[in-house]
């Protein structure tokens, strides 16, 4: 399998990168990209929610008025949870949502999910995004180039390239980081990946199959 490489103007170059078999071979696992997705997810939550119980409240324990006799319905202290400004009943607490996946699940999953956009076609390669300066402009010409439709986009740099993403931070629904940083929700999310050259033949290279 070839992938076309695109210019920097998103206009093709009549040049290609050759896709090594075992990428193509390689059998996605989409239960795994869903666990690593949520993994990622999870770990991203502060988990420091907290309600106040009936013995946090401010406010008397003392017996708002006698059992019996007065006619009324029987009351205990003010801090009753069923009361206005009582404690509150089994609410949240601060927790620890992290989800524990081995190191070859994650490996396995973020393939899975990179290899799901080559079988899918929705894998673009571009020759560099080196501009001369961070304009938005240049940028969305790179993209509208080739054929972006305006869904997700999740943009990979080959190292970090500080002018594309100033070009690239205000355009809607396009995620823009490093190649060392990817991870399976950033390539589950998007609909379309855009790698640089560079880039891609270095993942090629080191995650041998």
């Amino acid at each position: 399998m070839q992938l076309p490489i695109y210019s920097i103007t998103g206009q093709p170059t009549g040049s290609f990168l050759e896709v090594p078999e075992a990428w193509l071979a390689f059998q996605p696992h989409p239960h795994l990209i869903y666990l690593d997705a949520k993994r990622i997810l999870a770990a991203a939550r502060q988990g420091t929610h907290k309600t106040k119980t009936r013995a946090e409240v401010k406010g008397s324990k003392r017996k708002l008025y006698r059992q019996k006799g007065t006619g009324r319905a029987r009351m205990g202290s003010i801090r009753n949870p069923i009361r206005r400004g009582g404690g509150t009943i089994f609410g949240p607490v601060p927790r620890d949502y992290s989800v524990k996946l081995n190191e070859k699940e994650k490996r396995l999953a973020r393939l899975s999910a990179f290899v799901t956009h080559l079988h899918n076609g929705t894998l673009w390669v571009v020759e560099s995004l080196a501009y001369e300066a961070p304009r938005t402009r240049l940028f969305v010409q790179t993209v509208k180039g080739l054929g972006w439709d305006g869904k997700a986009l999740q943009v990979y740099t080959h190292g970090y390239n500080p002018v594309a993403y100033l070009a690239a931070r205000n355009v809607p629904r396009v995620y823009i980081e490093p190649a060392s940083q990817w991870n399976t929700y950033a390539l589950a999310r998007a609909h379309h990946l855009l790698w640089e050259k560079a880039a891609l033949e270095h993942l090629f290279h080191t995650y041998a199959l």
